[in-house]
């Protein structure tokens, strides 16, 4: 009937156009004002304007669940991403500044965010631990703008270091997030007081995950590339199920480490840098650029969908009660703790002044953090889940505002690096032949 429009006619055309934007992604890239996450933001507000129904996680049920597993997908596509990407092997040498922004940054920005947000935000201690583990890593989703190029460009140190520390901090923060849940689970006074509880947590979520992250995602990572480049993989074929390679890997590498209980997001990236050791210095090399394009696209379309969320949910209720402190709050984790934290942990590093305050600054905050409150929310009850919230939703719009326009306008890019189409180089390699 005339006059009226079905909702989901409406959800289809909002986000075929979403989908579509993402491929002037290239030619916009050039202009400094332009801002892809933030402008998908908005959009996904003004989306919410029109009355759509709006995926609310502090409804709980299976509303939180559909925000928990969405998030959960993208962050391990672009962990898995982020590992490819990344030519410097790794060694604590050529690493040195990952290890440094993991072993101090992070640990002081758990720290300074736990304190202030029990202390100053007045939020309980299991939802300010949580506030705490959830913020500290650096986000492997939205920090695409100051990460390394696609794998056999130029890198800098500076990149390397965000990408590589993007790509292990999502899984050392889990062992934070269980401290949350177990403290809300048992209750402070039991959590902190039981020495057999931390034992537990100190070798089974810590210890136990960790290495079981390792070590899983070394082996599965190991074994899936043999078999891509056997005569039977895709290595060996022409590279033409390459998207389904990255997808399956990363599910693979993910569900098994799992299974057994180890961190999934770190088995990824473990995952994909030992399939990338498999191809170095071989006749194989060169296939993970066909293998990381796939990732990207796949990213891409998570990353416009779940953004449009995000802008739903910013104006259908995640700031509802906002406070100015929390606002203050979202402002001094980008300006001062990270940095802060950043600066302290590169301090003795050899590097030039202005790449170690870009490392220490951009510490971008994302759909990491979403993930990580909504699965500690359907896994423990949180009297002030709200708040977690509303501080985290604020400090990723500042984030992507801030960082976004940042990377813009300070860092000096070539607008065509990250938009190379892997099938640029040697055109007949679109249609190579199956290796011999």
């Amino acid at each position: 009937m005339w006059g009226t429009i079905d909702p989901r006619d409406l959800i289809y055309t909002v986000l075929g156009l979403a989908l579509f934007g993402l491929t002037l992604q290239p030619a916009l890239a050039r202009y400094k004002l332009f801002n892809l996450p933030a402008f998908y933001l908005v959009f996904g507000a003004l989306f919410a304007g029109v009355g759509m129904a709006l995926i609310d996680p502090l409804e709980g049920g299976w509303q939180s669940m559909v925000i928990e597993h969405a998030s959960e997908l993208i962050v391990i596509i672009s962990l898995a991403g982020a590992g490819l990407a990344i030519d410097t092997p790794m060694s604590w040498r050529s690493w040195n500044p990952t290890w440094r922004l993991l072993i101090v940054a992070m640990p002081l920005t758990i720290g300074a965010v736990a304190l202030l947000g029990h202390g100053w935000l007045g939020l309980s201690l299991p939802a300010a631990l949580l506030l705490a583990a959830s913020l500290a890593p650096t986000d492997p989703v939205l920090a695409r703008s100051v990460q390394v190029s696609p794998p056999g460009q130029d890198e800098e140190p500076m990149e390397v270091a965000l990408t590589a520390e993007a790509g292990l901090n999502d899984g050392l923060a889990f062992p934070f997030v269980y401290l949350a849940i177990h403290a809300a689970t048992l209750g402070v006074a039991e959590a902190t007081s039981g020495e057999a509880w931390l034992w537990d947590w100190l070798t089974f979520d810590f210890a136990y995950r960790v290495a079981m992250g390792i070590v899983v995602g070394y082996a599965t990572g190991w074994a899936i590339s043999r078999v891509v480049f056997s005569p039977w993989g895709d290595g060996a074929q022409g590279a033409w199920n390459a998207v389904l390679v990255i997808l399956s890997a990363t599910m693979i590498s993910y569900g098994v480490t799992e299974a057994v209980d180890g961190y999934g997001f770190l088995a990824v990236f473990v995952a994909v840098r030992a399939g990338r050791s498999n191809t170095r210095g071989t006749e194989n090399e060169g296939y993970e650029k066909y293998v990381h394009h796939g990732a990207e696209q796949l990213e891409a379309i998570l990353l416009a969908i779940l953004l449009l969320w995000l802008g739903t949910f910013l104006v259908g209720g995640a700031l509802s009660g906002l406070r100015w402190q929390e606002v203050a709050f979202a402002l001094a984790l980008v300006f001062l703790i990270r940095p802060i934290a950043g600066l302290l942990a590169m301090i003795g590093h050899p590097c030039d002044q202005m790449s170690r305050r870009n490392v220490a600054f951009f510490g971008i905050r994302g759909m990491g953090s979403v993930f990580y409150i909504a699965y500690a929310q359907n896994h423990a009850e949180f009297a002030d889940i709200e708040g977690v919230w509303r501080v985290a939703v604020v400090t990723i719009v500042v984030s992507i505002v801030v960082h976004g326009y940042a990377a813009n306008f300070f860092l000096s890019q070539d607008p065509e690096i990250g938009d190379v189409h892997p099938y640029a180089e040697d055109s007949e390699e679109a249609t190579r032949k199956p290796a011999e």
